[in-house]
């Protein structure tokens, strides 16, 4: 189906500190226009950027198998956690897209321009970002070497990427580049220069950065767990270290009665929308794997099974 052109709505996928409104405060309020839960296919995440907002490490999203897509499919309100890694799919504003690209160190600007570039083609941003990744055979190096020839720019922090939603559209989301590169040899990722390609656990970040700061953005990405999002991926680690996970815990607790009504104030969703969206709270906590986590059910077990 082709784009409606008259739609200026764009749908991106958060799967890191974005998953909840502890994440999104920040960055102030998004006009979201619809939400839902996804799973994401031929993922796995983990963290492994070093953050441009404080000395912490941010969340970073690879594709498992590199020489096919990032997939994701949307979840029903009701439906069971799902094995794969799960985010939120957020639907909003050009506006808000160009605000959300600063934010993960990816100019508006250049966004700006990837957006004539698609409009110039008669398609809307995410499509046509589709079809440079397909142009290029699904190879993500490839795929930046072409966005940076269009635009000369690139980012050293995050780059917009296309992901096949449902098998007939096409979100965006923000991957964090590695050794695989920016599109420029002259721009070197933050993840190279640091050191840190390899995906790490909770507790592998902590040991590097065991800070204020980097309890807070597990917090971020925790409280995702509230709204439903199946963040078993990222507490199943937690179960090696019982001091970090007893931090962790006490932070949530702090957040944890704050986190429904900042998550509506800051995506605009009122409550009988984000029941619709997200099904009933007390459900999504559990549903999530974050209940378990907090009563100290942490142990090496899938809640799917």
């Amino acid at each position: 189906m082709p784009p409606d052109l008259h739609s200026p709505d764009i749908v991106v996928i958060a799967y890191g500190s974005l998953l909840s409104g502890l994440g999104l405060q920040p960055f102030g309020r998004l006009r979201v226009r619809h939400a839902a839960r996804v799973a994401l296919v031929n993922a796995r995440r983990g963290f492994g950027k070093f953050s441009q907002h404080g000395d912490r490490f941010a969340m970073a999203l690879e594709p498992l198998r590199p020489d096919e897509p990032l997939r994701a499919q949307t979840l029903a309100a009701d439906a069971p956690p799902t094995e794969a890694p799960e985010g939120i799919a957020f639907s909003v504003r050009p506006n808000d897209l160009a605000r959300l690209s600063d934010r993960e160190g990816y100019s508006s600007g250049a966004m700006q321009r990837l957006r004539q570039e698609a409009t110039a083609r008669r398609q809307d941003v995410a499509v046509f970002l589709w079809s440079q990744l397909e142009t290029a055979g699904f190879d993500t190096s490839s795929y930046r070497e072409r966005l940076f020839k269009l635009i000369s720019y690139t980012s050293p922090h995050y780059i917009p990427h296309p992901v096949r939603l449902n098998d007939a559209q096409v979100a965006l989301t923000f991957v964090a580049p590695g050794r695989e590169g920016s599109g420029s040899s002259t721009v070197v990722p933050v993840r190279v220069r640091t050191g840190t390609v390899e995906l790490m656990t909770a507790p592998e970040a902590w040991r590097r950065k065991p800070n204020p700061t980097q309890l807070a953005y597990f917090s971020a990405c925790l409280l995702g767990g509230m709204h439903g999002v199946a963040i078993h991926d990222l507490l199943l680690p937690l179960a090696d270290d019982a001091r970090l996970s007893e931090r962790v815990r006490a932070a949530l607790r702090t957040e944890q009665q704050h986190e429904l009504p900042r998550f509506l104030d800051m995506t605009g969703l009122d409550h009988g929308s984000y029941w619709t969206c997200f099904g009933p709270p007390t459900h999504g906590v559990r549903r999530s794997g974050l209940e378990d986590f907090m009563s100290g059910r942490n142990a090496r077990r899938s809640a799917l099974g």
